[in-house]
C-alpha cells in the first residue's frame, strides 16, 4: 500500500492514535539502534491527514519518534524513506485500528484503550460496531470502556493521573451523568471508597428503589421517569439510579393520596389525619399508643376521637404498611405517663474512665521529652484529626461515625463486659468530664487547634448543621419529626458530630493507644500520612517547640542533607524550629508528607488480618 515515498518531516502522529504520550529518549534508545543496522522492520501506518499534504502515524508511534530523533542528531538523512502503510479508513475505523495493534502492548495505559473507545463512540460507531472491529466478543466490556472513555475530565484526568483507582473510576462511571460526576468528585475527598461514592451519586439507593417498587417501574417508566443501570455491576440488573427523583417523588405522592382515601372510606372516618411517623417516645416508637382496629364487616373501627391517626410507610418490599395510633399520651390516658426504663448500673460498667492510665503520659514525656501539657495538646490534635475524617466520611455518605458511636455507647451503658470497664475510646454522651488535666493544659491545647485544617472541617460541619431546620426548630418534638425526614448525609454528619465530641484523647504510644481508633481512623482513611497532611493537619513551628532541641533534631534530620543536618547543631533554638519547620513544609520535598508517629493511626489488628489473609491465599 507504499502508494509514494514518504520521509520523516511528511508524517505527523495522528489524532487517531491512541498512544499520544511521547516517549522518553530510554524508550527508544534500543529501536533506534536496530533501525541503523537492519532498518525499519515494521512500517508505520498511515493514512493522509484532513487538509493538509501531510500523512498520520495513527499506529507505530515509537517507531515515528525513532526515526525522528535520528535524523535530527544526523544519523539517518533528512529524505530516508520511511518503510510505511497508507490506509483509507474512516476516523472512527482508524481509531479503532489503532487500538488494535495497541491492545497487544504491554505498556499501554488503561487509560489510553478507554479514551480511544470512548472517541470512537464519538466518531459515530456503536459499541457493538467497535467490538465486532477489536475482534471482542464481549460488547458488554467495550460499553464499560467506552464509559469509562467518557468519565467527566476532571475524574478522567485523575484517573489517568493515578490519583483515582480503577474501582473508584468505575463507581463514578456507574452513570452517564458526566456533570454529576464532576460535582461529586469535587465534594468527596480522594480516599472515598467506591460503595462511598455510589452513595453520593445515589446509584442503587435504598429508599429510592422501595418508592419506586412502589409506584411500579412500568407506571414510573410511562409518566418520562428514567432509571440508569449500573454498567458494573456485577448483575446486569441490580443495581441502578434513579434519575427523575421529582417525578417519582410525585408518583408516590399521588398513589399515597389515594391509599388515604381508601382507608378514610374503610374505616368511615373522612376527617381521619396521617402523620408522615409513628409517634414516638424517648426517641422509640411509643407502642404503648398504637391501635388495632376491629372488623365490623367490611369496615374497621377505630376509637371515636379526633387524636387517633393514620400512618402510611413503604416497607422494603415496596408495600404500603398502614397503621393507626393515639397521637399523643394524654389522649390515650389523660395525662402523660412516664416510660418504664430498666436501670442501668452505675458502678465502672455504666461508665467510662476518661483519664488516661497512670503510666501512659509519664512514659510518653520520657521518651518524647515533652511536658505533661504538651502531651495533652498533641492527644488533642490527634482527636481533631479523627474527628474530621468522621466528618469527611460521612460527608460523602458514610456511615462510621453512627456504627461507632451507637457501638460504643451501646456497650458502656449496657455493660457488654461486666468484669471492668472497656476503653471504647469515647465518654459516654452526658458522662464524667476529663479529669486530671490542667486550665494551662487546655489553653495550650486550644492554641495549637485553631490553625488546625481539620478544626475547620468541624467549624463548617456545626454551621451547616445549626442551619437545618430541625436545629432552629423551637418545639423539642417537633424538631425530631424533622430530623428523623432529614437527608440521610445530614443525619450522619450530625452522627459525626456527636461521636467526634465524645471521642477520648488518645497518643500513638503502647500504653496510651485506643485500638479502636486506629481500626476507626482505618474506615475512614485517616490512617494514612499522605490524606492526613492533605486535609486535617499541617505541622506549625509552635507544634514544633513543643519538643526538645535533640528531639527536633531527629524530627528533621530524615529530610535534609548530612550537612545541612550537622550545621543545626549550631543554630540556637528559634533558628533550629524554623529551619526543621522548612524542611517538614517544604512543598515537593521529602518532609512533604510527614506525620508526627504521635498523631498517626495503625491498626495492629488490621495489621494481622492482611498478614493473616495474604498467608491463606
Amino acid at each position: 500500500m507504499n502508494s509514494t515515498a514518504l520521509t520523516i518531516d511528511q508524517i505527523r502522529l495522528s489524532p487517531f492514535n491512541v498512544r499520544n504520550r511521547i516517549p522518553s529518549v530510554d524508550d527508544t534508545a534500543t529501536l533506534e539502534a536496530s533501525i541503523l543496522v537492519e532498518g525499519l522492520r515494521v512500517p508505520i501506518d498511515v493514512h493522509r491527514m484532513r487538509d493538509s499534504r501531510m500523512y498520520g502515524a495513527f499506529a507505530g508511534r515509537r517507531r515515528y519518534f525513532a526515526i525522528k530523533r535520528l535524523v535530527e542528531r544526523g544519523e539517518l538523512a533528512r529524505d530516508w524513506p520511511v518503510p510505511h502503510k497508507l490506509h483509507e479508513a474512516s476516523d472512527a475505523e482508524l481509531t479503532e485500528m489503532s487500538i488494535t495493534e495497541n491492545l497487544i502492548r504491554t505498556d499501554m495505559e488503561e487509560h489510553e484503550l478507554y479514551a480511544g473507545v470512548a472517541k470512537a463512540a464519538a466518531l459515530g460507531h456503536s459499541a457493538a460496531q467497535i467490538a465486532r472491529n477489536l475482534g471482542q466478543s464481549d460488547v458488554r466490556k467495550v460499553e464499560r470502556w467506552m464509559r469509562l472513555g467518557q468519565l467527566a475530565p476532571p475524574v478522567f484526568r485523575a484517573l489517568a493521573d493515578g490519583a483515582l483507582t480503577i474501582e473508584q473510576a468505575m463507581a463514578y462511571a456507574g452513570t452517564a451523568d458526566r456533570e454529576l460526576q464532576a460535582v461529586t468528585f469535587a465534594r468527596l475527598p480522594s480516599f472515598s471508597s467506591p460503595t462511598q461514592i455510589r452513595a453520593a451519586l445515589k446509584i442503587g439507593d435504598t429508599l429510592l428503589r422501595r418508592h419506586l417498587t412502589f409506584v411500579g417501574e412500568a407506571i414510573y417508566r410511562a409518566a418520562g421517569g428514567r432509571y440508569e443501570l449500573d454498567l458494573f455491576a456485577e448483575d446486569a440488573n441490580e443495581r441502578g439510579r434513579i434519575v427523575d427523583e421529582g417525578k417519582l417523588a410525585t408518583l408516590v405522592e399521588e398513589k399515597l393520596a389515594t391509599i388515604r382515601e381508601q382507608v378514610r372510606a374503610s374505616t368511615s372516618r373522612a376527617e381521619l389525619r396521617f402523620n408522615p411517623a409513628r409517634p414516638l417516645f424517648n426517641g422509640q416508637v411509643d407502642n404503648q399508643l398504637a391501635i388495632t382496629p376491629t372488623r365490623k364487616g367490611d369496615r374497621l373501627v377505630l376509637p371515636n376521637h379526633a387524636a387517633v391517626v393514620a400512618c402510611i410507610q413503604i416497607d422494603a418490599g415496596g408495600e404500603p404498611a398502614i397503621s393507626y395510633w393515639w397521637e399523643t399520651r394524654k389522649a390515650k390516658f389523660g395525662g402523660e405517663k412516664p416510660a418504664v426504663v430498666t436501670p442501668v448500673s452505675s458502678g465502672p460498667i455504666g461508665r467510662v474512665a476518661t483519664a488516661a492510665g497512670p503510666n501512659s503520659d509519664a512514659t510518653t514525656r520520657r521518651e518524647e521529652g515533652i511536658s505533661q501539657d504538651a502531651t495533652f495538646a498533641l492527644s488533642a490534635q490527634r482527636k481533631a484529626i479523627l474527628r474530621a475524617a468522621l466528618i469527611d466520611d460521612a460527608e460523602a455518605g458514610g456511615s462510621a461515625a453512627l456504627d461507632y458511636l451507637v457501638f460504643a455507647q451501646a456497650r458502656a451503658l449496657l455493660g457488654a463486659n461486666s468484669g471492668a470497664a472497656e476503653r471504647i475510646g469515647m465518654r459516654t454522651i452526658g458522662g464524667d468530664t476529663m479529669v486530671g488535666v490542667s486550665h494551662d493544659a487546655h489553653a495550650l491545647a486550644h492554641q495549637h487547634l485553631g490553625p488546625m485544617p481539620a478544626t475547620q472541617t468541624t467549624a463548617a460541619a456545626i454551621a451547616r448543621i445549626r442551619a437545618q431546620p430541625f436545629f432552629s426548630e423551637a418545639s423539642v418534638d417537633a424538631a425530631f419529626l424533622l430530623y428523623r425526614d432529614e437527608d440521610p448525609q445530614v443525619k450522619n454528619v450530625t452522627a459525626a458530630l456527636v461521636a467526634g465530641f465524645a471521642l477520648d484523647r488518645s497518643l500513638a504510644t503502647d500504653d496510651d493507644r485506643l485500638p479502636i481508633h486506629d481500626v476507626v481512623a482505618h474506615l475512614v482513611g485517616a490512617d494514612r500520612d499522605d490524606a492526613v497532611r492533605r486535609r486535617y493537619w499541617t505541622p506549625t513551628a509552635e507544634l514544633l517547640d513543643l519538643f526538645p532541641k535533640a528531639q527536633r533534631h531527629a524530627i528533621g534530620a530524615p529530610f535534609v542533607d548530612g550537612a545541612t543536618h550537622r550545621a543545626w547543631s549550631k543554630l540556637n533554638s528559634r533558628d533550629l524550629t524554623a529551619a526543621v519547620h522548612t524542611a517538614v513544609t517544604r512543598a515537593g520535598g521529602k518532609g512533604a508528607g510527614w506525620v508526627h508517629p504521635l498523631l498517626r493511626f495503625t491498626s495492629p489488628f488490621l495489621a494481622h488480618q492482611t498478614i493473616a489473609q495474604e498467608a491463606a491465599e
